[in-house]
């Protein structure tokens, strides 16, 4: 634990370990977007909670009360710009609309073993679009929810900060235990395993990492429940950011009809995600 000094400690806990990348890597502008005082204060102060019902629930109970509620388990396959229109094939149909909103990853590399598939896979996409958003990365962040002996759970969550450095890439970072007060619960660890300038460690090797980090620190996993590693805090790098990347990408706004929005434009986490988003709606509609 002594690898880091505190002042550092104060930012790379609540920035590197929730997902963010590395500080060599990372514009300050992201650090900064997402640790404002309040935040920073918070953490320090340890004045943290969870949502009761998780945050799925918070749009779920949103989304029962729109006039025009979203569209759920619906299939983009394609979306076409000309004339003036926009026409969206979606679920086999073709719609038509005047503009188009895109709050969905705007790029993400074919090669993804999971299929996941960004802006430029399904829309007519421009050489602009595929030139700018090509330089989106993304952070593999990943997760393992385990049940362990209840006898050997620390009392409180707890960061491992000599593993939050690029030489400790695939490390747990993280050891949450959720509620202080409940014995007998699932207990939750997190890794990064892709830096810029480092070759990506696969996800198993990685998953291994963690477990066996879990092995050192005398509390191993009895049983995996869940484990995932998803598509997170999508983000252009320090010299794409000062060449001008966002100023760019807000010049084109409305061209093409078509708005970008999504957690790429603002950061990645639901407070700015959701500002940045009526931001937009005011400024353009």
């Amino acid at each position: 634990m002594n690898g880091v000094p505190l002042v550092q400690k104060i930012w790379i806990g609540p920035f590197t370990s929730f997902g963010y990348g590395y500080f060599d890597e990372i514009p300050a502008a992201y650090v900064l977007k997402y640790l404002d005082f309040q935040t920073c204060m918070n953490f320090v102060k340890v004045n943290l909670w969870t949502w009761k019902n998780g945050t799925q629930y918070i749009w779920e109970q949103l989304n029962d009360h729109l006039k025009n509620p979203a569209r759920l388990n619906s299939t983009i396959e394609k979306v076409e710009r000309r004339d003036g229109k926009v026409y969206v094939t979606v679920n086999g149909e073709v719609e038509e609309y005047d503009k188009i909103i895109v709050t969905a990853p705007l790029y993400v590399p074919n090669k993804r073993a999971d299929g996941q598939v960004g802006m430029v896979d399904y829309f007519d996409a421009r050489e602009d679009e595929k030139e700018l958003f090509s330089k989106i990365d993304y952070e593999r962040y990943d997760v393992q929810a385990f049940l362990t002996d209840p006898d050997k759970h620390p009392e409180i969550s707890y960061y491992v900060f000599d593993n939050m450095v690029p030489g400790k890439l695939g490390h747990l970072m993280v050891y949450y235990r959720r509620w202080k007060d409940k014995i007998d619960q699932v207990i939750t660890t997190y890794a990064l395993r892709k830096h810029k300038d480092s070759e990506e460690i696969p996800y198993e090797e990685c998953r291994q990492m963690v477990q066996d980090d879990l092995k050192i620190m005398g509390n191993p996993a009895k049983e995996i429940i869940n484990e995932w590693s998803v598509y997170y805090f999508p983000h252009v790098f320090t010299d794409d950011y000062a060449a001008g990347w966002y100023d760019k990408v807000e010049a084109m706004q409305g061209k093409y009809d078509t708005f970008y929005a999504g957690e790429v434009m603002s950061f990645g986490d639901m407070d700015e995600t959701a500002e940045y988003s009526r931001e937009l709606v005011e400024r353009f509609f």
